[in-house]
């Protein structure tokens, strides 16, 4: 009994001496400190980390890993070696003969960063409502333009799955093509306009050929039920998800260029077979 209440005793002294002996004490651990009186690493000894909230940090001695303070100050005396020292919302006065082998990072919470966050928080909000509107115009856009289209596309869904490698190597090609004449016709004043005339039709003749292929990946992705809604509700979901896909990061980017490529060789193909066709039908009528 004697024996157990010795004990027990023992543990209770070496708490309190652990809990209300100076810090310096605690050597080669973490030394934390939440408000009051600094924490002080004496000249001499040696610790680990030293973490500090809402007071300073006063360092001579030796602190392997890091000095990490928030909203606080850090002093390093001449005798200090430290190897990263990080202070959030306050300075660090560096009087150490030996820098730290780390680096020093100081983040003071100025009225001039809070500015800066404050701007930069702006611009984020600004360029994510701008993409909001953008996909709201974009969806609006197609699908006005689907509905108006959407009894000239019966035989763009054969064409696309029969040879839709194709299509985007035609689309390829003419953009190389049409680039290659903007460009030489840039060199002189007078071609310039016509320069722009062939950029606008490329694009022109890409959103044309676009809503083909948007209404096939619709009709590939979206469920049979949705397909059997009228035009127009049919239409909003299909350019609703191609404008979801054309918004991925950075997929949505590569899926928008493939897609405006084949939507471009699209356009060029029917464009040429509906030319045939009239000159056929001339000649028969010429023939006849």
């Amino acid at each position: 009994m004697k024996f157990r209440r010795r004990y027990g005793l023992g543990i209770i002294i070496i708490t309190v001496l652990l809990f209300f002996l100076p810090k310096h004490t605690l050597a080669d651990e973490i030394i934390t400190q939440v408000g009051g009186y600094p924490i002080t690493v004496l000249n001499g000894h040696s610790v680990e980390t030293v973490l500090s909230v809402g007071t300073d940090a006063r360092i001579a001695g030796n602190v392997t890993d890091a000095v990490l303070v928030i909203n606080g100050n850090v002093y390093l005396e001449p005798t200090a070696q430290v190897d990263l020292v990080i202070d959030l919302g306050g300075h660090v006065y560096n009087s150490a003969l030996k820098n730290p082998k780390t680096g020093v990072f100081e983040v003071n919470f100025s009225e001039k960063l809070l500015n800066e966050s404050l701007l930069g928080g702006v611009i984020l909000l600004g360029i994510w409502a701008l993409r909001v509107v953008v996909s709201l115009l974009g969806i609006v856009f197609l699908t006005g333009l689907g509905y108006c289209m959407r009894n000239r596309l019966s035989s763009s869904e054969n064409l696309l799955s029969a040879a839709f490698l194709r299509l985007f190597g035609i689309g390829t090609a003419f953009l190389m093509l049409l680039v290659s004449l903007a460009v030489l016709l840039t060199l002189t004043v007078f071609g310039i306009p016509l320069a722009a005339l062939l950029i606008i039709l490329g694009i022109v003749l890409a959103v044309l050929g676009l809503i083909p292929v948007m209404q096939f990946i619709g009709t590939k992705v979206l469920s049979s039920r949705i397909l059997e809604y009228p035009a127009i509700t049919r239409c909003l979901a299909q350019s609703t998800l191609f404008v979801a896909l054309v918004s991925l990061p950075l997929i949505g980017l590569v899926f928008l260029i493939v897609m405006g490529l084949t939507g471009l060789g699209l356009a060029l193909t029917m464009g040429w077979r509906h030319y045939k066709r009239r000159k056929r039908l001339k000649l028969d009528v010429t023939s006849g």
